[in-house]
């Protein structure tokens, strides 16, 4: 990540709306470069799966995502299948961020108007401080694999219905079976909510350690303020910086 003055006083005025008193150490940055592959792409060695059927038979998706082991093949599922009328009304499909390798996840919100404008998570003033505060312990968007819970907006800023829930959990499933992250970062409520189908609430269970099971999987998932509510509420920017801390220890245990 390129630094530059503007960048540095942002980060600076983060860290001062944060409270934050003491310095981070560099070593985290050290470990991660090791850990931690900037390239995007697929694995092209990876055998492609055929996807099942037309677009219309697949409006269920669970049966059909079984069938699907690359991040490549879940892509071409997602963009072929006609889950719901999400995916007809948006702009786009948002599908991932960062860096594939990665194997810390970022779960982010249900998509706003400006991610699907622009196809991706975490843009306009909510990215500029997301950055800001990863780049506080010394991260970047490349040290996460980032995707939202579900690919598509929400008309109308509602709850998904138990159905719609249904349909759409076993995309963000596949995702973490693919990628299959040593932690899950839960950035906002409707992961808890949709994936963790907790209702107790982000203010309450953020800084928590929690955890995803799935068949053979359990992945520890630490719950954290959406940067947009944070532009909301300023306030609680100290609570997120004493969380970051908790969560850059984890980190460091991943070696």
């Amino acid at each position: 990540m390129k630094l530059t003055m503007h960048k540095l006083l942002d980060d600076l005025k983060w860290q001062i709306e944060a409270g934050v008193d003491n310095a981070i150490s560099e070593e985290i940055n050290k470990k991660l470069d090791k850990k931690v592959i900037s390239d995007n792409q697929y694995n092209n060695n990876e055998e492609i799966v055929s996807l099942p059927g037309k677009p219309e038979e697949s409006s269920f998706p669970k049966k059909g995502l079984e069938k699907i082991h690359t991040l490549e093949d879940l892509e071409r599922f997602i963009n072929s299948s006609d889950f719901n009328d999400f995916k007809k009304i948006a702009k786009n499909t948002i599908f991932f961020d960062g860096n594939s390798k990665s194997k810390i996840m970022v779960i982010c919100n249900v998509p706003d108007s400006n991610e699907d404008n622009l196809g991706q998570s975490l843009v306009a003033e909510k990215g500029d401080l997301f950055d800001n505060i990863i780049s506080s312990i010394g991260l970047s968007r490349q040290s996460f694999y980032i995707t939202s819970i579900i690919p598509w907006k929400i008309a109308g800023n509602r709850d998904l219905s138990e159905n719609e829930k249904i349909i759409l959990m076993p995309v963000i499933k596949k995702h973490i079976e693919i990628i299959k992250p040593k932690i899950i970062i839960l950035l906002g409520s409707d992961s808890l909510k949709y994936l963790l189908n907790l209702s107790d609430g982000i203010i309450k269970k953020r800084g928590e350690w929690l955890d995803y099971s799935q068949e053979d999987l359990s992945i520890p998932c630490f719950p954290i303020l959406d940067p947009e509510f944070l532009l909301r509420r300023p306030e609680y920017k100290r609570e997120t910086w004493s969380d970051i801390i908790i969560l850059e220890k984890k980190i460091k245990e991943l070696g």
